[in-house]
Order: C-alpha cells, then sequence, then structure tokens
C-alpha cells in the first residue's frame, strides 16, 4: 500500500510539475507574441492554437491528480457534516465510487479519441497546421492520474481510521502542509 501511496504521489507531482513548466511557457509564448506584433508587426504564426491546443489542456488536465490529493476539489458536505462519522465515511467511498466511474468513462473515451487522432495523424488548420494528436494523450494521463488518487482515497478510507478527507487550511504554513 506504502508503494502505491508514493507512486500515485509521485506521479500528481511530476504531471502537476509538466503543468506548471507549460504554464511558464504559455507565459512567455504570449509575452513573445505580444512583443512581436506590437514591435516588429510580426505576430507568432500559430501562436494561439499552440496555446490553446497545447499548454491550456496540459495546465487544465496533467494537475487533476494533486488537486484530488489534496482533497481541493468542489466539494458540498453542509448536510452530510451532521451525520455520525461512519455514514459521512460511507457516504465519501460512495462519492469516490462514482467519481471513478466517471473518470474512468473519460478515460476510456478520451483514450480511444487520443488514439485515433494519433492514427489519422490530426492537425488543426489555421493560419499554420498546428499537430494535435500528442496534445490528446494529455486528457486520458490526467484522467488516469486522478483515477490513481482516488483509490488511492478509497483504500484510506476503508482502512485508516485517522484519514480525513477535508481540505487543509489555507491559513496554515506552506511549509508544513502535507501535499502531496
Amino acid at each position: 500500500m506504502q508503494t502505491f501511496d508514493y507512486l500515485t504521489r509521485q506521479t500528481a507531482r511530476l504531471l502537476a510539475l509538466i503543468a506548471g513548466i507549460s504554464l511558464l511557457l504559455m507565459m512567455l509564448q504570449t509575452v513573445a507574441d505580444v512583443i512581436m506584433s506590437r514591435i516588429f508587426q510580426h505576430p507568432i504564426e500559430g501562436n494561439l492554437e499552440i496555446v490553446s491546443a497545447y499548454h491550456m489542456v496540459l495546465v487544465v488536465f496533467l494537475p487533476l491528480a494533486v488537486v484530488e490529493l489534496r482533497h481541493e476539489h468542489i466539494n458540498a458536505d453542509l448536510f452530510v457534516r451532521v451525520l455520525p462519522a461512519a455514514v459521512q465515511r460511507a457516504i465519501y467511498v460512495f462519492g469516490c465510487l462514482v467519481s471513478l466511474i466517471f473518470f474512468g468513462a473519460l478515460f476510456w473515451q478520451t483514450g480511444q479519441d487520443a488514439i485515433e487522432a494519433w492514427r489519422i495523424d490530426e492537425v488543426l488548420m489555421s493560419s499554420v497546421y498546428v499537430l494535435i494528436w500528442p496534445a490528446k494523450f494529455t486528457l486520458p494521463i490526467g484522467f488516469f492520474a486522478i483515477m490513481l488518487a482516488i483509490v488511492l482515497h478509497i483504500v484510506k478510507a476503508i482502512t485508516d481510521p485517522d484519514f480525513d478527507p477535508t481540505p487543509p487550511d489555507p491559513t496554515t504554513d506552506l511549509e508544513t502542509d502535507q501535499a502531496p
């Protein structure tokens, strides 16, 4: 179990790091495009397509597992909080199972779509051709990673009596935060 926990957290960290690098590259590319447009009157060809087809997709879908591991997804638990702890835990596990099915379906379908895009060598046509099939693999990777995080939470919710699915207090020191 510890190996699965470690691998899941390391995978989530790696994907979040890639998303962070992509965010940085997106900012640099956008600034370069503005400079090229304003100063040299020659914008970067296909900038919008590259930013939207690659950078934005990486930034949105790769960090899903980190957000799940930190319990920072939107959660409405107003009425659940007044229930006994055992019932709260059962509802949490049920919600995780529903999420696992949902993300499993997304993983399957986006994986099929990515394979088909790769098979036909899918491109986005604008002022330049942008090869987009590589970016389509980002979705199933992100969905698979969040599925790993959900499975980890299900196992912990069932086996660890100290498991608490509430997000950390944002006012705490980030140095002591038990982030994934």
